[in-house]
């Protein structure tokens, strides 16, 4: 417990201006001592995943709030929000809020390197395959991270110009923070795809692909005994072998090689555990929205838990004035409540309810669990994408079976046909995916990056309004370009 506490200190140590990577003497004296054993390169890697689980990150701004509004998912009940809306990226308030957001990734990857600069000098410390394993995870992490902040910061794809610069792509740990350079683009999806193909290689023997979730997720004495040792639990939550393979399908769909992406989607799709030869995920359904898990965990390829979320959700953003909320006449036209009266996702009031009290608001439902608290565990990456992905390079069998899955009615919309309207097939799998991405990633965050690799100059909904260009890119901190 002490070590994670001293990760914590380290992550809130590193938030100035000029010196947020000027790690303090003290801490580096108990940073060496923390990779003497294996279980400090554990805890290194765990302060990251509780990191990337904080509101600042993955359990709140970079899920539900800031890609939803730029998306325009919710309304504008703070001035903040209203900003974000807006694409005003100018003002003194969304400025220093974009700024947290880079610093938080930033800050997270410095912590990885400093794992990754001892982990091979240190390998005989560890046992169980656990070299293989945090090692794979922090490289896949480091890459997953970076192409996150090339998906904010960057370009449009169709616009992406290999030499122009992009953004730093940090692999080493340093004080000097004139050392934290944008690379060109070229430079930075070479990282990324690198550090992608290491990680897919260290963790060949992931146990996700070995053992049942039954076993995974079952804490106990038989279970360990199989496993082995307790590091190799949750594996839904750390950065497994199928997210590699995910993030793989979302780099080469963010560079248009539609047909590389679905390759990695379907083995991600097709992947089975061997303990009982059964799919490793499977799309949600009937019964698991019949009990409230809207955000599906068998379809989790990676997620993180926010410990915190009663308190940093539930009570602040989806029940009381300052929640995030939707017009229910709007949102009935997207999800396309009069023709999909099944839809396992919004009927009997699932994912959005409008109540009177605190105030009278349609409010957004996929985060609670109960009246009083809020789900704990945020997809990142989840199958529905992976079925997306398969969908847009022509597999619309694959995307009828989601549909199902989904309650969608099949008879009605015809809209995957090749006859009528004078639109290709292609055609209309976009537009069909349009909708199925808001519908289904409503809250999650997906949204907007789905219009920006498309290059989307409008957006059809909640109202037609221009799509900028610029309003696409993130702009880079200033503190940070005082150092390009």
């Amino acid at each position: 417990m002490k070590k994670i506490i001293y990760i914590i200190a380290l992550f809130l140590a590193l938030t100035s201006c000029n010196d947020w990577l000027d790690i303090q003497p003290e801490l580096e004296i108990r940073e060496e001592k923390m990779f003497e054993t294996e279980q400090g390169f554990k805890d290194i890697l765990t302060g990251v995943y509780i990191k990337m689980a904080s509101p600042s990150l993955y359990g709140r701004t970079t899920s539900m709030q800031l890609p939803e509004f730029l998306a325009q998912h919710w309304e504008g009940r703070t001035d903040l929000q209203k900003q974000l809306l807006d694409y005003d990226f100018t003002s003194t308030l969304s400025r220093n809020f974009l700024e947290s957001v880079w610093l938080s990734y930033y800050q997270s990857i410095v912590n990885l390197n400093s794992l990754l600069s001892k982990i091979d000098e240190k390998e005989d410390v560890f046992t169980n395959g656990n070299y293989e394993l945090i090692k794979g995870e922090a490289l896949g992490l480091r890459a997953f991270l970076h192409f996150e902040i090339l998906r904010y910061w960057g370009d449009v794809p169709a616009d992406i110009v290999p030499g122009n610069k992009a953004i730093p792509y940090m692999k080493e740990v340093t004080k000097d923070p004139n050392l934290l350079v944008s690379l060109t683009y070229q430079e930075v999806l070479d990282n990324v795809l690198q550090d992608l193909t290491d990680a897919e290689t260290l963790l060949a023997e992931d146990p996700i692909l070995s053992f049942s979730k039954d076993v995974l997720n079952e804490p106990g004495s038989e279970n360990d005994l199989l496993l082995g040792d307790n590091f190799h639990y949750y594996r839904q939550q750390r950065f497994n072998i199928c997210a590699v393979k995910a993030t793989f399908a979302r780099y080469y769909m963010w560079l248009g090689d539609v047909p590389t992406a679905a390759t990695y989607a379907m083995e991600v799709i097709n992947a089975t555990e061997s303990e009982n030869n059964e799919p490793i995920f499977e799309l949600g359904t009937e019964n698991d929205a019949s009990i409230g898990e809207l955000t599906f965990p068998s379809e989790q390829i990676f997620s993180v838990n926010n410990s915190s979320a009663t308190s940093t959700l539930y009570n602040v953003f989806f029940y009381y004035y300052s929640a995030y909320t939707q017009d229910e006449l709007i949102v009935r036209e997207a999800f396309e409540s009069d023709t999909h009266t099944s839809d396992i996702r919004i009927k009997e009031d699932r994912l959005w309810e409008v109540k009177t009290q605190p105030e009278e608001l349609n409010y957004f439902k996929k985060y609670w669990k109960t009246e009083t608290t809020a789900v704990e565990d945020v997809p990142i990456i989840r199958l529905a994408e992976m079925y997306f992905i398969v969908t847009e390079n022509g597999n619309t069998e694959l995307f009828r079976n989601y549909r199902v899955a989904r309650g969608l009615d099949i008879l009605i919309d015809t809209e995957l046909t090749e006859t009528g309207e004078g639109m290709s097939l292609q055609e209309k799998i976009m537009m069909r995916l349009e909708k199925e991405y808001r519908k289904d990633f409503y809250g999650e965050g997906q949204m907007f990056f789905f219009y920006k690799r498309l290059g989307y100059q409008e957006f059809p909904w909640p109202t037609i309004i221009e799509m900028k260009k610029e309003n696409y890119k993130l702009p880079i901190p200033e503190t940070q370009s005082l150092f390009e």
